[in-house]
Protein backbone atom coordinates (compact mmCIF):
# COMPACT_ATOMS: atom_id res chain seq x y z
CA UNK A 1 0.00 0.00 0.00
CA UNK A 2 2.75 2.72 1.34
CA UNK A 3 4.48 2.38 -2.68
CA UNK A 4 0.91 2.70 -4.51
CA UNK A 5 0.46 5.96 -1.94
CA UNK A 6 3.40 7.33 -2.86
CA UNK A 7 2.94 6.43 -6.48
CA UNK A 8 -0.70 8.43 -6.12
CA UNK A 9 0.85 11.23 -4.14
CA UNK A 10 3.45 12.04 -6.59
CA UNK A 11 0.74 12.26 -9.41
CA UNK A 12 -1.38 14.39 -7.67
CA UNK A 13 1.53 16.85 -6.58
CA UNK A 14 2.74 16.67 -9.71
CA UNK A 15 -0.43 18.04 -11.46
CA UNK A 16 -1.00 20.33 -8.72
CA UNK A 17 2.26 22.20 -8.51
CA UNK A 18 1.88 23.11 -12.24
CA UNK A 19 -1.85 23.20 -12.89
CA UNK A 20 -2.39 26.83 -14.26
CA UNK A 21 -6.07 27.54 -13.01
CA UNK A 22 -4.09 29.43 -9.48
CA UNK A 23 -1.39 31.69 -11.83
CA UNK A 24 -3.73 34.49 -12.27
CA UNK A 25 -4.61 34.37 -8.45
CA UNK A 26 -4.28 38.14 -7.18
CA UNK A 27 -3.08 39.05 -4.80
CA UNK A 28 0.20 37.37 -4.42
CA UNK A 29 0.12 36.56 -1.18
CA UNK A 30 -3.47 35.16 -1.85
CA UNK A 31 -2.45 32.70 -4.66
CA UNK A 32 0.46 31.41 -2.20
CA UNK A 33 -2.08 30.86 0.55
CA UNK A 34 -4.33 28.70 -2.05
CA UNK A 35 -1.41 26.61 -3.27
CA UNK A 36 0.15 26.15 0.54
CA UNK A 37 -2.12 23.64 2.07
CA UNK A 38 -2.31 21.42 -1.12
CA UNK A 39 1.16 21.37 -1.90
CA UNK A 40 2.33 21.20 1.69
CA UNK A 41 2.22 17.85 3.34
CA UNK A 42 -0.90 15.69 3.43
CA UNK A 43 -1.45 12.18 3.48
CA UNK A 44 -3.11 12.00 0.12
CA UNK A 45 -6.03 9.43 1.41
CA UNK A 46 -9.01 10.84 -0.55
CA UNK A 47 -6.87 11.18 -4.12
CA UNK A 48 -5.56 7.47 -3.02
CA UNK A 49 -9.10 6.45 -2.46
CA UNK A 50 -10.59 7.47 -5.48
CA UNK A 51 -8.17 6.18 -7.60
CA UNK A 52 -7.78 2.56 -6.07
CA UNK A 53 -11.58 2.43 -6.10
CA UNK A 54 -11.31 2.95 -10.40
CA UNK A 55 -8.59 0.59 -10.64
CA UNK A 56 -10.52 -2.00 -8.27
CA UNK A 57 -12.88 -2.06 -11.05
CA UNK A 58 -10.83 -1.89 -14.22
CA UNK A 59 -10.82 1.87 -14.89
CA UNK A 60 -7.64 3.63 -15.53
CA UNK A 61 -5.53 6.52 -12.94
CA UNK A 62 -5.69 8.68 -16.10
CA UNK A 63 -8.84 8.88 -15.94
CA UNK A 64 -9.27 9.38 -12.47
CA UNK A 65 -6.19 11.71 -11.72
CA UNK A 66 -7.87 15.16 -11.74
CA UNK A 67 -11.25 13.97 -9.97
CA UNK A 68 -8.36 12.79 -7.49
CA UNK A 69 -6.70 15.93 -7.67
CA UNK A 70 -9.81 17.93 -7.21
CA UNK A 71 -11.07 15.93 -4.10
CA UNK A 72 -7.72 16.45 -2.49
CA UNK A 73 -8.06 20.36 -2.93
CA UNK A 74 -11.47 19.80 -2.08
CA UNK A 75 -9.91 18.83 1.60
CA UNK A 76 -7.85 21.74 1.84
CA UNK A 77 -10.53 23.98 1.17
CA UNK A 78 -12.03 22.56 4.26
CA UNK A 79 -9.26 22.01 6.26
CA UNK A 80 -8.31 26.13 5.79
CA UNK A 81 -12.09 27.04 7.09
CA UNK A 82 -11.74 24.49 9.98
CA UNK A 83 -8.81 26.20 10.92
CA UNK A 84 -10.41 29.77 11.14
CA UNK A 85 -13.38 28.34 13.05
CA UNK A 86 -11.32 25.78 15.59
CA UNK A 87 -9.24 28.73 15.99
CA UNK A 88 -6.41 26.62 15.45
CA UNK A 89 -2.73 28.27 15.26
CA UNK A 90 -0.61 25.12 13.25
CA UNK A 91 -1.33 22.79 10.28
CA UNK A 92 1.65 20.25 9.87
CA UNK A 93 3.93 21.84 12.04
CA UNK A 94 3.24 25.33 9.86
CA UNK A 95 1.44 28.26 11.08
CA UNK A 96 -2.00 27.66 9.95
CA UNK A 97 -3.21 29.60 6.80
CA UNK A 98 -5.55 32.46 8.39
CA UNK A 99 -2.48 32.60 10.64
CA UNK A 100 0.30 32.67 8.45
CA UNK A 101 -2.18 35.58 6.09
CA UNK A 102 -2.39 37.31 9.77
CA UNK A 103 2.01 38.35 10.02
CA UNK A 104 1.75 38.63 6.38
CA UNK A 105 -0.79 41.56 6.69
CA UNK A 106 0.67 42.52 9.60
CA UNK A 107 4.29 43.40 8.02
CA UNK A 108 3.12 44.25 4.46
CA UNK A 109 1.11 47.04 5.81
CA UNK A 110 1.73 47.86 9.46
CA UNK A 111 -1.97 46.80 10.68
CA UNK A 112 -2.92 46.42 14.61
CA UNK A 113 -2.99 42.86 16.12
CA UNK A 114 -6.71 43.14 15.81
CA UNK A 115 -6.72 44.69 12.45
CA UNK A 116 -4.09 41.93 11.08
CA UNK A 117 -6.08 39.27 12.59
CA UNK A 118 -9.28 40.27 11.37
CA UNK A 119 -7.31 40.82 7.37
CA UNK A 120 -5.75 37.49 8.34
CA UNK A 121 -9.38 35.59 8.74
CA UNK A 122 -10.67 37.35 5.60
CA UNK A 123 -8.28 36.40 3.33
CA UNK A 124 -8.17 33.16 4.67
CA UNK A 125 -11.83 32.75 3.57
CA UNK A 126 -11.55 33.99 0.43
CA UNK A 127 -8.17 31.58 0.00
CA UNK A 128 -10.79 28.52 1.17
CA UNK A 129 -13.38 30.27 -1.31
CA UNK A 130 -10.69 29.98 -4.17
CA UNK A 131 -9.65 26.39 -3.59
CA UNK A 132 -13.51 25.39 -4.12
CA UNK A 133 -13.93 26.86 -7.19
CA UNK A 134 -10.25 25.34 -8.12
CA UNK A 135 -11.73 21.94 -6.76
CA UNK A 136 -14.25 22.32 -9.52
CA UNK A 137 -12.09 23.16 -12.26
CA UNK A 138 -10.42 20.42 -12.00
CA UNK A 139 -13.26 18.21 -11.90
CA UNK A 140 -14.30 19.49 -14.88
CA UNK A 141 -10.94 19.13 -16.89
CA UNK A 142 -11.80 15.20 -16.21
CA UNK A 143 -13.26 15.49 -19.60
CA UNK A 144 -10.14 16.16 -21.69
CA UNK A 145 -8.69 13.64 -19.73
CA UNK A 146 -11.10 10.45 -20.75
CA UNK A 147 -13.76 10.95 -18.78
CA UNK A 148 -16.94 11.08 -20.97
CA UNK A 149 -18.67 14.58 -20.34
CA UNK A 150 -22.16 12.39 -19.44
CA UNK A 151 -20.05 10.76 -16.44
CA UNK A 152 -18.44 14.18 -15.51
CA UNK A 153 -21.93 15.78 -14.97
CA UNK A 154 -22.84 12.85 -13.30
CA UNK A 155 -19.17 13.90 -10.87
CA UNK A 156 -19.73 16.75 -10.87
CA UNK A 157 -23.51 16.57 -9.48
CA UNK A 158 -22.35 14.00 -6.98
CA UNK A 159 -19.84 16.64 -6.00
CA UNK A 160 -22.05 19.20 -5.04
CA UNK A 161 -24.33 16.93 -2.69
CA UNK A 162 -21.77 14.99 -0.87
CA UNK A 163 -18.54 17.34 -0.99
CA UNK A 164 -20.31 20.16 -0.44
CA UNK A 165 -23.77 20.33 0.74
CA UNK A 166 -23.19 17.30 2.96
CA UNK A 167 -19.62 18.00 4.54
CA UNK A 168 -20.78 21.60 5.16
CA UNK A 169 -24.11 20.52 7.15
CA UNK A 170 -21.90 17.98 8.51
CA UNK A 171 -19.27 21.21 9.63
CA UNK A 172 -22.29 23.39 10.85
CA UNK A 173 -23.89 20.64 12.78
CA UNK A 174 -20.20 20.94 14.28
CA UNK A 175 -20.42 24.27 14.74
CA UNK A 176 -24.26 24.25 16.52
CA UNK A 177 -22.72 21.58 19.16
CA UNK A 178 -20.09 24.36 20.39
CA UNK A 179 -23.07 26.63 20.99
CA UNK A 180 -25.09 23.84 23.09
CA UNK A 181 -24.18 22.30 26.85
CA UNK A 182 -21.75 19.52 26.19
CA UNK A 183 -23.96 17.12 28.45
CA UNK A 184 -26.97 17.86 25.68
CA UNK A 185 -25.63 16.31 23.34
CA UNK A 186 -26.53 12.64 22.30
CA UNK A 187 -24.13 10.31 20.97
CA UNK A 188 -25.59 9.55 17.77
CA UNK A 189 -25.90 13.05 16.90
CA UNK A 190 -22.29 13.24 16.63
CA UNK A 191 -21.95 10.18 14.53
CA UNK A 192 -24.83 11.56 12.31
CA UNK A 193 -22.66 14.86 11.98
CA UNK A 194 -19.69 12.48 11.12
CA UNK A 195 -21.18 11.19 8.10
CA UNK A 196 -21.10 14.66 6.79
CA UNK A 197 -17.91 16.25 7.92
CA UNK A 198 -15.91 13.53 7.44
CA UNK A 199 -17.64 10.47 5.60
CA UNK A 200 -19.13 12.82 2.99
CA UNK A 201 -16.45 13.74 0.83
CA UNK A 202 -14.28 10.15 1.11
CA UNK A 203 -17.55 8.87 0.07
CA UNK A 204 -17.53 10.98 -3.01
CA UNK A 205 -14.07 9.90 -3.41
CA UNK A 206 -15.20 6.10 -3.25
CA UNK A 207 -17.99 6.85 -5.61
CA UNK A 208 -16.55 8.99 -8.02
CA UNK A 209 -13.69 6.17 -8.92
CA UNK A 210 -16.80 3.45 -9.41
CA UNK A 211 -18.25 5.78 -11.99
CA UNK A 212 -15.87 6.63 -13.61
CA UNK A 213 -14.63 2.88 -14.36
CA UNK A 214 -18.04 1.97 -14.99
CA UNK A 215 -18.30 5.04 -17.42
CA UNK A 216 -21.89 6.01 -15.44
CA UNK A 217 -23.41 9.04 -14.51
CA UNK A 218 -25.53 6.72 -11.62
CA UNK A 219 -24.26 6.72 -8.08
CA UNK A 220 -27.21 4.26 -7.80
CA UNK A 221 -25.57 1.86 -9.25
CA UNK A 222 -25.09 -1.55 -7.07
CA UNK A 223 -20.80 -1.35 -6.98
CA UNK A 224 -21.08 2.80 -7.04
CA UNK A 225 -23.38 2.36 -3.82
CA UNK A 226 -21.53 -0.37 -1.98
CA UNK A 227 -18.02 1.10 -2.32
CA UNK A 228 -19.35 4.17 -1.25
CA UNK A 229 -20.91 2.46 2.01
CA UNK A 230 -17.20 1.17 2.48
CA UNK A 231 -15.78 4.72 2.05
CA UNK A 232 -18.38 5.90 4.80
CA UNK A 233 -17.35 3.14 7.30
CA UNK A 234 -13.68 3.33 6.51
CA UNK A 235 -14.11 7.75 6.94
CA UNK A 236 -15.85 7.36 10.38
CA UNK A 237 -13.36 5.08 11.75
CA UNK A 238 -10.43 7.48 10.28
CA UNK A 239 -12.38 10.02 12.45
CA UNK A 240 -12.73 8.23 15.63
CA UNK A 241 -8.93 7.59 15.40
CA UNK A 242 -8.43 11.66 14.81
CA UNK A 243 -10.39 12.10 18.08
CA UNK A 244 -8.80 9.62 20.28
CA UNK A 245 -4.99 11.01 18.92
CA UNK A 246 -6.49 14.53 19.64
CA UNK A 247 -5.76 13.43 23.32
CA UNK A 248 -3.44 10.85 23.20
CA UNK A 249 -1.37 11.66 20.58
CA UNK A 250 1.71 13.81 20.35
CA UNK A 251 2.24 17.25 18.96
CA UNK A 252 5.60 16.43 16.81
CA UNK A 253 3.52 13.44 14.83
CA UNK A 254 0.79 15.06 14.78
CA UNK A 255 1.92 18.61 13.42
CA UNK A 256 -1.28 20.49 15.66
CA UNK A 257 -1.80 20.91 19.57
CA UNK A 258 -2.90 18.33 22.05
CA UNK A 259 -6.03 18.95 23.44
CA UNK A 260 -7.45 21.46 21.36
CA UNK A 261 -10.97 19.56 21.31
CA UNK A 262 -10.96 19.75 25.32
CA UNK A 263 -9.63 23.67 24.72
CA UNK A 264 -12.77 24.09 22.80
CA UNK A 265 -15.34 21.97 24.36
CA UNK A 266 -16.15 19.71 20.93
CA UNK A 267 -18.44 17.08 21.73
CA UNK A 268 -16.15 14.14 20.35
CA UNK A 269 -17.33 10.58 20.96
CA UNK A 270 -14.15 10.11 23.14
CA UNK A 271 -15.39 13.44 25.51
CA UNK A 272 -19.40 11.95 25.35
CA UNK A 273 -18.53 8.87 26.26
CA UNK A 274 -15.61 9.55 29.23
CA UNK A 275 -18.53 11.75 30.65
CA UNK A 276 -21.28 9.12 30.94
CA UNK A 277 -18.74 6.15 31.53
CA UNK A 278 -16.51 8.35 34.49
CA UNK A 279 -17.19 8.10 38.01
CA UNK A 280 -19.07 11.71 39.52
CA UNK A 281 -15.97 12.90 40.45
CA UNK A 282 -14.17 11.97 37.47
CA UNK A 283 -17.08 13.38 35.40
CA UNK A 284 -16.84 16.38 37.45
CA UNK A 285 -12.71 17.06 37.29
CA UNK A 286 -13.44 16.56 33.06
CA UNK A 287 -15.81 19.00 32.95
CA UNK A 288 -13.97 21.31 34.70
CA UNK A 289 -11.08 20.79 32.48
CA UNK A 290 -12.74 21.74 29.08
CA UNK A 291 -12.52 25.33 27.92
CA UNK A 292 -8.98 26.25 29.23
CA UNK A 293 -6.57 28.65 27.00
CA UNK A 294 -3.61 25.74 27.55
CA UNK A 295 -2.98 22.50 29.07
CA UNK A 296 -0.51 21.16 31.07
CA UNK A 297 0.93 18.12 30.73
CA UNK A 298 -0.45 17.31 33.92
CA UNK A 299 -3.43 18.18 32.99
CA UNK A 300 -3.13 16.15 29.54
CA UNK A 301 -2.58 13.03 31.68
CA UNK A 302 -5.49 13.27 34.24
CA UNK A 303 -8.13 14.26 30.91
CA UNK A 304 -6.07 10.52 29.50
CA UNK A 305 -6.48 9.00 33.01
CA UNK A 306 -10.31 9.38 33.30
CA UNK A 307 -10.75 8.40 29.44
CA UNK A 308 -9.25 5.23 30.05
CA UNK A 309 -10.48 4.41 33.80
CA UNK A 310 -13.62 5.08 32.63
CA UNK A 311 -13.26 2.53 29.68
CA UNK A 312 -14.25 5.33 27.25
CA UNK A 313 -11.22 4.78 25.44
CA UNK A 314 -11.52 1.82 24.67
CA UNK A 315 -15.04 1.90 23.62
CA UNK A 316 -13.95 4.52 21.61
CA UNK A 317 -11.49 1.84 19.50
CA UNK A 318 -14.01 -0.74 19.71
CA UNK A 319 -16.41 1.17 17.72
CA UNK A 320 -13.24 2.27 15.18
CA UNK A 321 -12.85 -1.83 14.85
CA UNK A 322 -16.02 -2.48 13.92
CA UNK A 323 -16.42 0.02 11.64
CA UNK A 324 -13.14 -0.92 9.70
CA UNK A 325 -14.81 -4.22 9.73
CA UNK A 326 -17.65 -3.47 8.02
CA UNK A 327 -15.33 -1.59 5.21
CA UNK A 328 -13.27 -4.88 4.81
CA UNK A 329 -16.00 -7.16 4.80
CA UNK A 330 -17.57 -5.04 1.82
CA UNK A 331 -14.51 -4.91 -0.10
CA UNK A 332 -14.13 -8.17 -0.04
CA UNK A 333 -17.42 -8.40 -1.84
CA UNK A 334 -15.41 -7.42 -4.61
CA UNK A 335 -12.76 -9.78 -6.72
CA UNK A 336 -9.15 -9.90 -5.72
CA UNK A 337 -6.44 -7.96 -6.92
CA UNK A 338 -3.61 -5.13 -6.22
CA UNK A 339 -6.12 -2.33 -5.84
CA UNK A 340 -8.43 -4.18 -3.17
CA UNK A 341 -5.05 -5.50 -1.10
CA UNK A 342 -4.59 -1.67 -1.29
CA UNK A 343 -7.60 -0.72 0.33
CA UNK A 344 -7.58 -3.19 3.14
CA UNK A 345 -4.36 -2.50 4.25
CA UNK A 346 -5.75 1.34 4.04
CA UNK A 347 -8.34 0.39 6.40
CA UNK A 348 -5.81 -1.24 8.78
CA UNK A 349 -4.00 2.14 8.83
CA UNK A 350 -6.65 4.06 9.21
CA UNK A 351 -7.12 3.00 13.08
CA UNK A 352 -3.48 2.63 13.73
CA UNK A 353 -2.21 5.75 12.62
CA UNK A 354 -0.12 7.60 14.93
CA UNK A 355 -0.51 10.97 12.86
Amino acid sequence: MLEQLKNVSKAVDTLLASDGFPKTIRPEYLRSAVLDYPLNGGKRLRPAILIWCCRLLGGKQEQALYPAAAAEVCHNWTLVHDDIIDQDQTRRNRPACHVALTNEARGRFGLSENEAGRTGRDFAILTGDVQQGWANDLLLRAADHGVSPKVVVGLMRRFQELANRDLISGEALDVEFSLRSVESIELDEVREMLMGKTGALLRFCAEAGAMIALETDDPETPEVKKLGEFALAAGNAFQLRDDYLGIFGEFKTLGKPIGGDLREGKATLLLLSALRMAEPAARGQLLRMLGRREYTQHDLDCVRKIMVDSGAAGSLNCEAEVLADKARRILNEFPENEFRTCLLELVDYLITREK
